[in-house]
């Protein structure tokens, strides 16, 4: 048994389509679950005129993260699908998934997928993201790596071991897969298109707000510090990413919160006291002459000067 946890807020664009595409599956032995997350369009009636089975349980809005944990504490699937509103699985992405996760034994199955929009009723691939993970599995998904829930698939055991992160917004979908790997849980590729993911969405809240991203970034990368600090001096290779994340969050975050931006410098030189950027450069040269912090505050006026 699959559990497909869908969270759905104003969705009735889209969730139709959402629930078409699960309900084409070559897989059957699922159930769908859908949290109503507070919607005010006309979703609800959409979800109950559905003409197959679903399980509707309607909430205040309180958020993907809040919907995603309160469908997974409903659930009772050996497996467990997130999948949002608006994205759409491909007919045999379950099928692969469960049947490599059977077979080896494993906590994760991620695969391949594509960028779309709708235009004249039909849909447009606009990009095709072909990747397996290299490296460091905990960096490389920290740093680089990120698919949409709808191409992976995880076994309830992971799922018992984990919770959606309500602090952060817009990042939780990474955190979340990023935690899993924290804990340890193995990963398996499953070459192929497993999902459609719909971008340039106008209610994205990162479409709406670069501060609301970048303070998930920094958020995420405080709490990602506190796990990881102990393991530096054994896998340097995690402060390295640590110092990088602190870095794009200064550069960007000097311009829209200089507040925040400013933590971030005192985070960075509690871990390197004597930081100075390896990159050639004024910042560099600064940094040599009259500190890091002060040759960011230079930076950061130009930054805004530019901006």
């Amino acid at each position: 048994m699959i559990s497909i946890i869908i969270p759905a807020y104003n969705a009735e664009q889209t969730i139709v389509q959402t629930l078409d595409s699960v309900y084409n599956s070559t897989y059957t032995e699922f159930e769908v679950i859908v949290i109503n997350d507070g919607s005010t369009d006309d979703t609800l009636l959409l979800l109950e005129q559905y003409p197959k089975p679903i399980k509707i349980y309607s909430t205040e809005n309180k958020g993907v993260s809040n919907a995603r944990n309160l469908g997974f504490d409903i659930s009772i699937g050996d497996y467990i699908q997130y999948l949002d509103a608006d994205d759409l699985l491909l007919p045999d992405k379950l099928n692969v998934q469960v049947k490599a996760l059977k077979e080896n034994n494993t906590g994760v199955a991620y695969g391949d997928w594509q960028k779309f929009h709708i235009e004249k009723n039909e849909i447009i691939i606009t990009e095709t993201i072909t990747r397996e993970i290299e490296g460091d599995l905990e960096i490389s998904i920290f740093t680089d790596f990120w698919c949409p829930p709808a191409a992976i698939l995880y076994s309830r055991k992971v799922c018992e071991k984990l919770s959606w992160n309500e602090s952060l917004p817009i990042i939780q979908d990474a955190r979340y897969f990023l935690d899993a790997a924290i804990m340890k849980f193995t990963f398996l590729y499953t070459p192929g298109i497993m999902a459609l993911y719909r971008s340039a969405q106008p209610n994205s809240l990162s479409k709406k707000s670069d501060l609301l991203f970048l303070s998930d970034i920094y958020g995420n990368t405080k709490e990602v510090y506190q796990i990881w600090k102990n393991d530096f001096e054994q896998e340097p290779g995690k402060k390295i990413a640590i110092t990088k994340s602190l870095r794009h969050c200064i550069h960007r975050l000097s311009v829209v919160n200089k507040k925040l931006a400013n933590e971030a410098i005192e985070l960075l030189l509690s871990i390197e006291p004597t930081y100075i950027p390896k990159e050639k450069g004024l910042l560099r040269s600064f940094s040599k002459i009259i500190g890091y912090k002060n040759a960011e505050d230079l930076a950061a006026l130009k930054r805004k000067y530019i901006a």
